[in-house]
């Protein structure tokens, strides 16, 4: 499986291209409207966009979904079933203090949950940056998109809407079983590995545990 990186929209949300020896090609997160760029490897390469995937529903995630699905009718969209009324409400998605404007998506998708297949992607439920993200591991090729749940040297903010630490802990704990040689892709940092990270997500449970004990006494 071969990956591209572009950086969508005014966060430079890093959005994934992933392919085949086929040709057959996944879309991880839309997170800006600046398209062409993505468009013109897609011609270049003779790719078949047969999925578009989404991590979990941020407007910096999911701000050209509508350019993308106009330009591959044909493409099905994938989300967590948690996540999908994030794509019909601008104030879940906060789009509204992501590039100040509402985000209805015009589309039709398909909801997922832990254990699902796409394609050669098996999901994996990993709620905590919001209550529906998700992460998609090719078990094959060892690759992991990772959205907003891990990063490089850190992790996903569990403060917003629809955000638990508990379920980040939880969410973190799963992913560091995953080989580690797996490499991770992830929504804002540069790549990296899951043993690479293992001190990461050993630390991330610390904080996170002593910031539930220090909200359990107040």
């Amino acid at each position: 499986m071969k990956v591209k990186c572009f950086h969508l929209g005014a966060y430079g949300t890093n959005c994934f291209l992933a392919y085949d020896d086929n040709n057959l090609a996944y879309f991880f997160d839309c997170g800006g409207r600046n398209l062409d760029k993505l468009y013109s490897y897609i011609e270049e390469h003779n790719l078949d966009l047969k999925y578009i995937v989404l991590t979990h529903g941020h407007g910096d995630h999911i701000e050209g979904l509508n350019d993308l699905v106009d330009k591959y009718p044909e493409a099905k969209v994938y989300v967590g079933e948690e996540e999908k009324d994030f794509l019909y409400n601008s104030e879940l998605s906060l789009s509204y203090n992501i590039f100040g404007d509402s985000f209805k998506f015009k589309g039709e998708v398909q909801t997922v949950k832990e254990g699902d297949m796409i394609g050669d992607f098996k999901v994996i439920d990993t709620p905590g940056h919001t209550i529906g993200s998700k992460c998609f591991y090719d078990e094959k090729s060892k690759i992991l998109i990772s959205g907003d749940t891990l990063f490089r040297r850190s992790y996903g903010r569990p403060d917003l809407p629809t955000g638990n630490s508990e379920m980040l802990c939880d969410s973190l704990k799963k992913l560091s079983k995953l080989p580690g040689e797996t490499v991770v892709y992830s929504g804002h940092t540069e790549e990296t590995t899951i043993g690479e990270e293992e001190n990461t997500i050993e630390n991330a449970i610390k904080e996170m545990g002593l910031l539930l004990k220090i909200k359990e006494m107040v």
